[in-house]
């Protein structure tokens, strides 16, 4: 059980829910689930996910040789700071760990400046700018496994949230006819389909009274005689 458990974690799958909110932003989406936390709400149920995802390059500045010395420099002087430590611990007095410690720090600013000009200088500057790589979604969308109605009334609450609930079309009573007809003595109008029904002189008994008047051989004038009799 435990393995198959593990097996799900590291195998990338889509992630169970529905969604409750969507925001613009992680911080919001973060804030969001946090404020579910506060109310008490079970959060392993809950996953934020992104959407519509970008690789966003944002610049920083202008890249010099000057920089990149300043960059080198600083990265040599802790590693050879650390060299140096490392060498301190051999030494006999404390004067002279303190030397090692003095030399492994110039000779790693010297070193680590030397060494980033070298590599700035084989660029031919084609890159002469620093920046900042993120990858960033276009929206974010909270996802609730269990429990639904409440987390989606309780992240209405939240700012930045852009799922709201629809409002339920309710149909306006206007006064006077239907476009199928109210009143029994309507009249259809023209283009509207009648509802299935009877034809007209359907369903009715072979001996049954038409309007106006019984049935039969009497109805017209009274009791007929027998036929051929003047």
């Amino acid at each position: 059980m435990a393995a198959n458990t593990n097996s799900r974690l590291r195998v990338p799958t889509m992630p169970e829910g529905t969604e409750v909110g969507s925001y613009r932003t992680y911080q919001e989406a973060s804030d969001a689930v946090d404020y579910l936390s506060d109310n008490g709400f079970d959060v392993t149920t809950i996953t934020i996910v992104g959407t519509d995802l970008h690789m966003v390059e944002r610049v920083t500045g202008r890249l010099t040789m000057g920089k990149v010395a300043a960059s080198g420099a600083g990265s040599g002087a802790l590693w050879g700071a650390f060299m140096g430590l490392m060498l301190s611990f051999a030494a006999s007095s404390p004067g002279g760990a303190g030397l090692w410690l003095l030399i492994g720090t110039a000779g790693g600013v010297l070193f680590g400046a030397l060494m980033s000009m070298l590599f700035y200088a084989s660029t031919g500057g084609n890159r002469d700018f620093t920046s900042q790589s993120q990858v960033v979604a276009s929206r974010y969308a909270v996802l609730a496994a269990a429990q639904i109605d409440e987390a989606f009334q309780l992240l209405q609450k939240t700012p930045g949230n852009q799922m709201r609930p629809v409002p339920r079309r309710t149909r306006v009573a206007r006064p006077g006819p239907t476009e199928f007809g109210s009143r029994p003595d309507e009249q259809p109008r023209f283009g509207v389909r009648l509802p299935a029904g009877p034809e007209p002189g359907e369903g009715r008994a072979s001996g049954a009274p038409d309007e106006g008047g019984a049935s039969g051989p009497g109805a017209a004038g009274g009791p007929a005689g027998p036929a051929g009799q003047d």
